[in-house]
């Protein structure tokens, strides 16, 4: 296999010239970081004469990646090389100040070889790819399963709620376009019939807009027309709802954009390839949740990431079992010891850094009709600010009798199959 340069999110795959079967390692990965902080031109970051490192590591943005990659082959031997072109970084001057390069671009040239001796992450066993930030994965056009008289037929209801169960299995997360008017007929797509939503101090079901009459409590950022950071709900409760679906009345004029990022995923992101110390502390770090409202109080201390009490055979560590992340209420932090505690708000730092990556979102616009349920275990959840009456019914859901019932239709679906 000839040499190939992989260019991912974070961190670039290098594949080496290998004859199967080989002892050798076949690939190694490398943070840009790294592969920037270590350019071997003799163009600003090595000394001409010494070949000694003139680039300082403080200098090289931990967020930079290259703008193209390509394996060249090296003038001087002839041998494969990776290169690396990247837009200018400040350098520093003979007194220590920051000034701005006047090059376009830099270019970085690495030997094969060179890369082979310093790779540090040979044939990494476990990594993650990003959260599913594609919408249309998420999405279900509910109007293509209904029939010419408006209603779903029985074979029509299975595959709809199948359809459903695979997108909440896989992504955490269902866009259902065209859904309709009623909330109360939308509850029964997701439970049984004998099975009902849960209440909160709020009311059964929520009204999410301004001037807010029917709930109680409504003393919160979610009836105000200001912009709602990611976060899962309720955190503060010992026994939080595992789904929640939003039902939009009417949108707003402008604005009022729901957003989602599968929490789950971001954070084994997080571990394998962004920061392990930073998960570390968020699965570890107990937070003080606090919801104090004029009529309403109530504590939860919890990490930010709780992981699952069993051991992950595949892995031998524990697995995430719940996200619970909300910084409107986020108590003071009394737990961490003074000289620990800016590296807990840089683990914070970090981790919602990750989240507001383009490339981590599902983004979606609700219009009149549309539903869009989530897994508040594994799913945060946020909103633009807006203006203009925009409305949005809210309804938690038990998990349990969420995937009984939508399971049940798989199970069908399945069925229907087979027999065909």
């Amino acid at each position: 296999m000839s040499v190939q340069v992989e260019l991912k999110p974070d961190w670039a795959r290098v594949r080496f010239n290998s004859v199967e079967p080989s002892a050798e390692p076949t690939f190694a990965d490398f943070h840009y970081f790294w592969l920037r902080h270590n350019c071997l031109c003799l163009n600003g970051c090595r000394h001409t004469a010494t070949k000694e490192r003139l680039i300082d590591a403080a200098v090289v943005p931990l967020e930079i990646r290259p703008l193209r990659a390509s394996v060249e082959t090296s003038s001087t031997d002839g041998t494969p090389a990776v290169s690396l072109v990247w837009a200018p970084i400040p350098t520093k001057d003979d007194t220590g100040k920051l000034v701005v390069s006047d090059e376009k671009e830099h270019v970085s040239l690495f030997p094969v070889e060179w890369l082979r001796e310093n790779a540090y992450s040979f044939e990494r066993e476990y990594s993650h790819e990003l959260p599913p930030h594609d919408t249309a994965l998420v999405t279900i056009d509910y109007s293509r399963y209904v029939q010419e008289n408006g209603s779903l037929s029985e074979i029509d209801s299975v595959e709809y709620k199948a359809a459903l169960f695979d997108k909440l299995q896989k992504y955490g997360v269902a866009v259902i376009r065209n859904r309709g008017d009623s909330t109360e007929d939308i509850i029964y797509d997701f439970i049984d019939p004998s099975a009902d939503v849960i209440p909160t101090h709020f009311g059964r079901i929520e009204h999410l807009r301004t001037g807010n009459t029917e709930n109680t409590n409504n003393d919160q950022l979610g009836y105000t027309n200001s912009a709602v950071r990611l976060h899962t709900d309720l955190c503060y409760a010992e026994d939080v709802p595992g789904f929640q679906f939003l039902h939009c009345i009417r949108p707003a004029d402008v604005g009022g954009e729901n957003y989602f990022v599968h929490a789950e995923s971001a954070a084994n992101y997080l571990k394998t390839e962004v920061n392990s110390r930073a998960y570390e502390l968020l699965t570890t770090v107990p937070v003080k949740f606090d919801r104090k409202q004029a009529n309403f109080q109530a504590q939860l201390v919890s990490p930010i990431l709780r992981l699952s009490d069993e051991i992950d055979p595949e892995t031998n560590e524990r697995k995430l079992a719940q996200v619970r992340y909300s910084y409107f209420t986020q108590g003071a932090q009394t737990k961490v010891p003074f000289s620990q505690l800016r590296e807990w708000y840089e683990a914070q730092q970090v981790w919602d850094k990750l989240l507001y990556r383009n490339d981590f979102q599902l983004k979606a616009e609700l219009q009149a009709g549309d539903v869009v349920i989530y897994d508040n275990f594994k799913v945060l959840h946020a909103r633009n600010g807006f203006s203009g009456p925009r409305h949005m019914a809210g309804v938690y859901l038990n998990s349990a009798d969420l995937w009984e019932h939508l399971g049940a239709a798989k199970a069908r679906a399945g069925s229907l199959e087979a027999s065909t």
